[in-house]
Parts: structure tokens; C-alpha cells; sequence
């Protein structure tokens, strides 16, 4: 389901896009609706378009019933899909919906179940690497981690259809899907400075918050002015909670003066959200590209700026553990259960990150960062165990004391 405004001399016009059993529905919502009326449109449309299939399904029903689950269609089985997404994971981003509206169901949504074969998966695949998208001067080929979480979502489709009985085997279990290389790029000091001479103080103050606090550019562009708290060694932001387990968001990140700088600016606010121009991470993506076309950097993306953050804390010194757990991701083994009171390292850790980015900024290549900017105690082991003293299982009953004495006694 997706629902599109346009602009009409009548008004704002909401049409709503909905694909149901491989047939693709376009209705007229209506004009200036709010956006309750519009889900309440949509929902009405949507139980119309079941109901007239359901009426449809009767009257073609077979008389003689074998017994046997009937066999659906890809586009037939999507609905069930997305019930058990929604149930699984109720704050999902809507990518999967997006995935099989605009690629999945158009070519496979006619297909029953039990014949999509290995040869459809290659085919898709082929279609798919054969696509240009972008504007006419810059076509290029769909990146291959599109293409990956594509046949990840068709997987979980076919997976789940096995699992209900509506198919036999998952016969595209052996499709080659393509491999995402990740990328490990990070912004050169040099990139950083004809960056801060092109960009507009809007986009340069996203890119310092994003160097400095360490979020996804959707979590920065959701930051409010009442996310922020002040406590005794400075300001904290409280970011929103993640969607999803598998990008972790932390709870709490200390702001050093660059950071604080970043989110207000210079001109004067009356609160809200710090980077209202921009509703996501998608309207703010063609604004970065131009903001480095201008600038002459090439193939560096926004959330290059999350690597660099992490690198930059590493070159600081900052220990990996204190680092995973600014960026949100979750400690190994059980330590994050047992691991409290990170406050005094967190700032310590962005106390030198804001040095050494100074250092950056300044022009200077060869970065000197303080060890600890703020003195944090550490807790060291008085004895530690090390191969010397640590007794083999099999030897213990031999080192007892008496069997001592009786080998000195002989």
C-alpha cells in the first residue's frame, strides 16, 4: 500500500496504490484529507477490493472439494506475508512492503507458488542487473546490495509459504544472489575542508552532528530540541529507539561543543526538530550528492561519515568497547549484562574525538590527542592468571602438599 499527494488547482489530491492478487488498484482517495482520513479511505477501499475477490473466489469455486489447501498465487500469499511482518516486527520501516510492490509482485505475482522454479529466480536476477536508474546524465546499474536485500525479502516470502503448508520446498534455495561488498570509506581531512567551503550551513551542521554523535542520518534528522538533557558534565541526547534489532541505536550520547554547535547553529530557534528542512534520510540524499559534486569529492556517501566517526574514535585511542557501545551495537558474550556506569568514559571518548576533529579542521596532518582528556580510573586485575600459574586439571591432585612431602621424603 502507498499512498501518493499531488498538488491540483482543486488541492492536495491522495491516490492510493495497492496491488491485491497481481492486479495493480489506483483510487482516488480524495482532495485535502488529514492523515487519519486518509488510512480510514484506504482501508475501506482495500476490504471493498477483498470483498468483491471473495465474492469472485465463491462463484468459481469447484463443486467437488479434494481436501487439498488451494494453491495460491505469489500475489495471493503477499497479504499473509505482510500479517505475519506486521506481527513479527510492528515498527518495520516499510522497506519490504516497498520491495514487493515495485519489483517482487510484477513478476512474480502471477505465478502460483509450486511454479516458480530456480530458472524465474535467474531470469529476475538478469532483469533486475540489466536496469538503469538515475537522471539521464548519470545512468548507472542498480547496486548489488539492492538487489541482495530484494531476493532476501522474495526468500522470506517462499520461506514462510513452506512453513504454512501453501508450498512443498523453497525450490530458489540455491539462487545465486549476489554478495554486497561493504564499503570502507571514510571522509579525508582534506575532503572535510572543500566540504565545509561548498556546503550550505545547514548541511554543514548535519555533517559535523553526524562526525560528532555518530547517528544514522535518519536518527539525526529526527533529533528534538526536547530529546536533549543537561547534567553535571554537559548535554546528553537522548536519540529515538531503533526499528529493528539489526542497526542498534544507543540510549544516551554525550554532545561535546561541537556537537552542541551542530544542532543549534548560529541563527535563532523556537524549538522543534534541528533539521526540520529535511522529513528523512531520502529528501536529504540528493542534497548531500550535490553539496559533494560541488565540492569535488567523489563516492562519498552520508553514512560514510558513521565510518569515519568510529575510526576517528580509534585513532583517539578510545577502547572498542566504549565505542560499540556509542554506536549502539551490543557488547560480545554477556559482558553487556554485567557492564554499568559507562557515563565518565563515554565523554571522556567524545571530549577526544572534539580534539582531534579541531586538529582536523585546522589543516594538521599529523593529529596528537591527548590520552585521556578526562581522566577515567581503570580497574586493573592485582594478580592476573597467566600460563606460569595456572595449575593443568590433570595435574592438580599431584601438587597437593603431601604428595609434595612424600617426593621429598624419598
Amino acid at each position: 500500500m502507498n499512498i501518493q499527494r499531488i498538488n491540483t488547482p482543486k488541492g492536495t489530491r491522495s491516490i492510493l496504490t495497492y496491488w491485491y492478487r497481481g492486479k495493480r488498484y489506483r483510487p482516488v482517495l480524495g482532495y485535502n484529507l488529514t492523515l487519519d482520513r486518509e488510512r480510514e479511505s484506504a482501508l475501506e477501499i482495500m476490504t471493498a477490493i477483498h470483498a468483491n475477490w471473495s465474492e469472485h473466489d465463491i462463484q468459481q469455486a469447484p463443486l467437488a472439494m479434494t481436501g487439498q489447501p488451494a494453491i495460491l498465487t505469489f500475489a495471493e500469499f503477499v497479504p499473509m506475508y505482510l500479517q505475519y511482518l506486521k506481527a513479527k516486527r510492528p515498527k518495520n520501516d516499510g522497506r519490504n512492503q516497498t520491495v514487493l510492490t515495485h519489483h517482487l509482485l510484477p513478476h512474480f505475482g502471477h505465478k502460483k507458488l509450486s511454479d516458480i522454479r530456480l530458472e524465474d529466480g535467474l531470469a529476475y536476477l538478469e532483469k533486475r542487473r540489466s536496469v538503469l536508474i538515475g537522471p539521464e546524465d548519470k545512468k548507472r546499474h542498480v547496486a548489488p546490495g539492492t538487489i541482495e536485500r530484494e531476493c532476501a525479502t522474495l526468500m522470506a516470502v517462499l520461506n514462510l509459504a513452506v512453513d504454512m503448508d501453501h508450498l512443498d520446498k523453497n525450490r530458489l534455495k540455491r539462487l545465486p544472489v549476489p554478495e554486497y561488498v561493504k564499503r570502507e570509506r571514510i571522509v579525508e581531512g582534506w575532503e572535510l575542508l572543500k566540504i565545509r567551503d561548498a556546503a550550505s550551513p545547514n548541511v554543514w551542521r548535519i555533517a559535523m552532528a553526524a562526525l560528532q554523535i555518530g547517528l544514522r542520518e535518519n536518527k539525526l534528522i529526527e533529533i528534538h530540541e526536547e530529546w536533549l538533557m543537561q547534567r553535571g558534565d554537559g548535554w546528553w541526547v537522548v536519540p529515538s529507539p531503533g526499528q529493528t534489532k539489526i542497526k542498534g541505536v544507543p540510549k544516551m550520547v554525550p554532545l561535546n561543543s561541537l556537537a552542541y554547535e551542530a544542532l543549534f547553529g548560529k541563527t535563532p530557534r523556537i524549538g522543534g526538530r534541528f533539521f526540520h528542512h529535511w522529513k528523512d534520510g531520502n529528501s536529504f540524499k540528493h542534497t548531500w550528492m550535490r553539496t559533494c559534486e560541488r565540492a569535488g569529492v567523489h563516492d562519498l556517501h552520508f553514512h560514510d561519515l558513521r565510518h569515519t566517526f568510529t575510526t576517528w574514535l580509534t585513532q583517539c585511542g578510545v577502547d572498542y568497547a566504549v565505542i560499540q557501545t556509542l554506536k549502539g551495537e551490543p557488547l560480545p558474550g554477556s559482558a553487556k549484562y554485567y557492564i554499568h556506569n559507562w557515563n565518565a568514559r563515554l565523554r571522556d571518548a567524545v571530549t577526544r574525538l572534539e580534539t582531534f576533529t579541531k586538529a582536523v579542521l585546522n589543516g594538521e596532518n599529523d593529529v596528537q590527542v591527548p590520552v585521556s582528556a578526562t581522566w577515567v580510573p581503570v580497574v586493573q586485575n592485582v594478580n592476573p592468571l597467566t600460563m606460569r600459574n595456572v595449575v593443568p586439571r590433570d595435574r592438580i591432585e599431584l601438587s597437593t602438599p603431601a604428595f609434595s612431602g612424600l617426593c621429598s621424603a624419598n
